[in-house]
């Protein structure tokens, strides 16, 4: 995976954990919607622990058989908040969710210092189409990981980013 071009974003020191700077176009923030809703087996839904202009990420039952830590709330895997912000919430695998805070593309959520989710942390929202690219896979990692299927998470995407 790639790092992260520049800076990371301002984010909030507590819950709710937001993104302060660094934020979406609206037009890039509606390809990520839609290209989440188009992820094999993700349905969309308004999230129960983020503002209601926040959509989760959910599956459905049969399909989302990961462990407990692959999930924030019942089968929701993925929250991704409105305008302005437009930052993700997701959980990974500890190691991969590692290589992605030391790449730049997230930073682990303050819940975890209460050892609650330590799985769960803040995707910054992407500004251009490389870093939509490299959101979308981090969402599909963390599908997998809630379908309990982590031998098929595939390779990084290929990305114009440095």
């Amino acid at each position: 995976m790639p790092r992260r071009m520049g800076r990371r974003p301002l984010t909030t020191a507590a819950a709710p954990f937001r993104q302060r700077d660094q934020w979406p176009s609206a037009e890039m923030q509606q390809r990520l919607i839609e290209e989440c809703g188009q992820i094999p087996g993700v349905r969309l839904r308004r999230s129960r622990m983020a503002p209601p202009d926040t959509w989760a990420l959910y599956l459905p039952d049969g399909i989302a058989t990961g462990p407990p830590e692959a999930f924030i709330d019942q089968h929701e895997f993925c929250h991704v908040h409105g305008l302005p912000e437009g930052g993700l919430h997701l959980v990974l695998p500890h190691d991969m969710l590692a290589r992605v805070v030391d790449m730049g593309w997230a930073a682990r959520h303050p819940i975890r210092a209460c050892g609650v989710l330590e799985t769960l942390a803040m995707v910054y929202a992407p500004r251009d189409p490389d870093e939509l690219r490299v959101a979308l896979h981090l969402v599909r990692c963390a599908r997998w990981f809630a379908a309990g299927a982590l031998a098929s998470v595939p390779t990084a995407p290929a990305a114009q980013v440095a």
